[in-house]
C-alpha cells in the first residue's frame, strides 16, 4: 500500500509537535523544534521565516535553558506568549493582549519575565523603524510607475511571472503571498494580485505594495526564478536590500573586481540592475551558479561553486558506456569520453537513417543515465528530452505552429535504477516508481519550452514554466509534493542543459535552455554533495554532447532526425530498463569489479 504525501506530512508534523519534546526540556528546544521542523529545515532559513518580533523574541530564548514551554489551555493564567504551527509546519508566536491571535494550531504557550519582554519591546522599534526606512524608496518606485502610466503592465507583468515558477510562498509580516499546488494560492486563485488592478497604489496595503515592487526588482536580477530565493521567508525592504547588496558582492568577488562603498549608497533598483548584468559574466568565468533546494519552504538558495571549465568534463569512458562498444565505436587512445561521445552518436544517426532504427541512439543515452547514476551513487536517474527534435527547428525567436502543437506524448523520460535498487525492490515496484517519474518529466519538459520564448510569442492560454538554468540540490522532496512521496524522492540532484557556461542549445534557428538533463535521485540518506554536483553536470555534459550532435547532423541532412520511440509507458510495463542494468553487471564481473 502506497504511502501518500498527506500520510507522510501527517506522521512528520506529529512527530514535530510531541509533547514530550515540546514540553520535556527547555523553552529554546522547543521552539527551535517547531521552528526548523526538528532540522529538516536549516535555522538561517527557518528565522528568516519569522517577523522582526519574532525573531527578537526567539533570540532572547538562547542560551536560558530554565525558560519552559507550557501546555496550551493550562489552568495558570494566560500566558504572555502563543505559539502556533501551521497545517505547512510554519511557526508563528502571538500576544493575545496586543490583539495578535493565532489562526492555526495552537501547540505551546510561553511567559517572559517583565526585563526580557522590555529588552524585547527595546530591540524591535529601531528594526521597525529602518524598515519603514526602506520601504519609501520602494513606495517612490511605484508612485513613479503610476505617474508616468507604467503600473497597469507592470502589475500585469508581476501577475504573469509568478504562474511561471512552480512555487511562490512568501511572507509579508502576516501575509501570506502564495501561488502552490500543495499550499495555499493566494496570489491568483485567491484574487489578492488581480483585485488591485482596479485601485491605485496609495489604497494598497503596505504589504501589497511591497511585494509588487519588490517583485519587479527581483525579476531584473534573473527572471521569475528569483523569487523563489524568499519563498518559506519573510520579505521586507531590508531583506530585499541585504539581499542585493550580498549578490552584487559575490559576482563582483568571483569575477575578481573589488567591491567598494558604492554598493552602500545605491539604490534598490540600480542594485537589481547590476545583478543582472554581473550574472552573465559570471556564468562565463570561473564559478558555477548552483541551488540548494528545500522541499518544505520550497526555498532555493544560490551559491556560487569555484570551478574551472576545463574541469567540468567527463574525461573516462564510464563503464556503462564502455559496454557498447560491441555496437558502436571502440574508443581510440587519447580520446575523452566527450569525444567518443560525439562519435558514437554519428554512427548511431547513420545507422538510424540506413533504416536501423534508433535503438543505438537509446542505447548510448541509457549508458549516459545508468553512468551519473553508478558514479552520482543515487537510487535512480533520468534524462528527459523531445521525441523528434525536428519540432524545435525554425525560425529564431519565432514561436510557430509546430511548438504550439507540442504535447506531453511529444517527450520521453529514460529513467533507470541503480544495479542495487533493480536487486532490492520488487521488478513492479521499480517499474511503477520509474513510469511515475517519467510520466512527471515529460510533463515539465512540456512545460520548459515556451520558456524559451519572448513572452509575446507565447499565447496567454499556452501554461509553461521558464526552464531551469543552473544546477540544484534538493532535500526532503518527499514530504510535500504527492509525485515525489509515492516515487520516494527524498534527495535529487538536477544539472540542466544546456549548461549556461555553454551556449543556448540551438535547433534551427532557435536557441533553448532546459531541453534537456540529468537528475538524480537518492530514496533515503545521505544527502548529494557538491562532488556528486560535479558528477552530475560532467554526465550532462555528455548529454548535451549527444544532442548537440543530433542537431548538427539535421542541419546537413535536411533537418532529418530520428525519432525516439522508446521509454514509453509500454516500454517501461515490458521491464524494458532491465537490459542496461544487466549489461553492466555482465561488464563488472568481467573486469572482476562486484555488480
Amino acid at each position: 500500500m502506497r504511502r501518500t504525501k498527506l500520510d507522510r506530512w501527517s506522521e512528520e508534523l506529529r512527530d514535530v509537535r510531541d509533547p514530550t519534546a515540546l514540553f520535556g526540556g527547555s523553552a529554546q528546544a522547543g521552539v527551535l523544534r517547531l521552528l526548523t521542523m526538528a532540522g529538516k529545515v536549516p535555522f538561517r532559513s527557518a528565522f528568516d521565516s519569522l517577523t522582526l518580533r519574532e525573531q527578537a523574541i526567539v533570540r532572547h530564548l538562547l542560551g536560558r535553558q530554565q525558560l519552559r514551554l507550557t501546555a496550551p489551555g493550562g489552568d495558570a493564567p494566560p500566558a504572555q506568549f502563543v505559539l502556533s504551527h501551521s497545517a505547512l509546519g510554519k511557526l508563528t508566536v502571538h500576544e493575545p493582549a496586543r490583539g495578535d491571535l493565532p489562526v492555526e494550531k495552537v501547540v505551546a504557550e510561553l511567559a517572559l519575565p517583565g526585563w526580557m519582554i522590555e529588552m524585547i519591546d527595546e530591540e524591535c522599534l529601531p528594526a521597525q523603524a529602518e524598515e519603514e526606512h526602506q520601504r519609501h524608496e520602494l513606495d517612490h518606485m511605484l508612485h513613479t510607475w503610476h505617474t508616468d502610466g507604467s503600473l497597469p503592465e507592470r502589475l500585469e507583468e508581476v501577475v504573469d511571472w509568478v504562474e511561471r515558477v512552480e512555487t511562490v510562498l512568501i511572507y509579508v509580516e502576516r501575509r501570506v503571498f502564495s501561488r502552490s499546488d500543495s499550499g495555499s494560492s493566494t496570489l491568483i486563485r485567491d484574487g489578492v494580485l488581480p483585485a488591485l488592478r482596479a485601485r491605485p497604489p496609495a489604497d494598497w496595503s503596505p504589504e501589497e505594495r511591497l511585494f509588487v515592487a519588490a517583485i519587479q526588482l527581483l525579476f531584473r536580477t534573473g527572471r521569475a526564478v528569483r523569487f523563489e530565493e524568499f519563498n518559506g521567508r519573510q520579505l521586507s525592504a531590508v531583506n530585499l536590500r541585504r539581499v542585493l547588496t550580498t549578490r552584487c558582492a559575490a559576482y563582483l568577488q568571483a569575477l575578481g573586481e573589488q567591491t567598494t562603498g558604492q554598493l552602500s549608497t545605491a539604490t534598490l533598483a540600480e542594485l537589481a540592475a547590476l545583478a543582472g548584468d554581473l550574472v552573465e559574466l559570471v556564468d562565463g568565468g570561473g564559478h558555477v551558479r548552483y541551488r540548494r533546494v528545500n522541499g518544505l519552504t520550497y526555498a532555493k538558495d544560490e551559491y556560487l561553486l569555484p570551478w574551472e571549465p576545463g574541469q567540468r568534463s567527463q574525461v573516462e569512458l564510464p563503464l556503462t558506456l564502455r559496454t557498447l562498444t560491441g555496437v558502436l565505436p571502440e574508443p581510440v587512445d587519447g580520446e575523452d569520453a566527450s569525444a567518443w561521445v560525439r562519435r558514437a552518436t554519428t554512427a548511431a544517426l547513420r545507422s538510424a537513417e540506413a533504416g536501423d532504427g534508433e535503438r543505438d541512439l537509446t542505447r548510448l543515452l541509457e549508458g549516459i543515465v545508468l553512468g551519473a547514476v553508478v558514479d552520482g551513487r543515487a537510487d535512480y536517474g533520468m534524462s528527459s528530452g523531445i521525441r523528434d527534435l525536428s519540432r524545435l527547428d525554425g525560425p529564431a525567436g519565432e514561436y510557430g505552429e509546430d511548438v504550439a502543437g507540442l504535447k506531453k506524448p511529444d517527450f520521453f523520460c529514460c529513467v533507470l535504477p541503480s544495479p542495487e535498487m533493480a536487486v532490492d525492490l520488487p521488478a513492479a515496484t521499480v517499474t511503477d516508481i520509474l513510469w511515475q517519474v517519467a510520466q512527471r518529466m515529460m510533463y515539465n519538459r512540456w512545460h520548459f519550452v515556451p520558456g524559451n520564448f519572448d513572452r509575446a510569442e507565447v499565447p496567454r492560454q499556452r501554461h509553461y514554466f521558464f526552464p531551469p538554468l543552473v544546477p540544484d540540490i534538493g532535500e526532503w522532496g518527499d514530504l510535500r509534493h504527492g509525485g515525489h512521496s509515492t516515487a520516494r524522492v527524498r534527495y535529487t540532484l538536477r544539472a540542466p542543459g544546456a549548461a549556461m557556461w555553454k551556449q543556448p542549445f540551438t535547433v534551427g534557428g532557435r536557441q533553448y535552455r532546459g531541453a534537456f538533463d540529468i537528475r538524480l535521485v537518492r530514496m533515503d540518506g545521505p544527502p548529494f554533495t557538491l562532488d556528486d554536483l560535479r558528477t552530475a553536470c560532467r554526465y550532462a555534459a555528455l548529454v548535451d554532447v549527444f544532442w548537440r550532435e543530433i542537431a548538427a547532423y539535421a542541419d546537413t541532412h535536411g533537418g532529418w532526425t530520428p525519432t525516439i520511440t522508446s521509454f514509453t509507458g509500454d516500454w517501461y510495463a515490458k521491464e524494458a530498463w532491465r537490459e542496461p542494468v544487466e549489461r553492466l553487471a555482465v561488464a563488472e564481473e568481467t573486469v572482476g569489479v562486484p555488480a
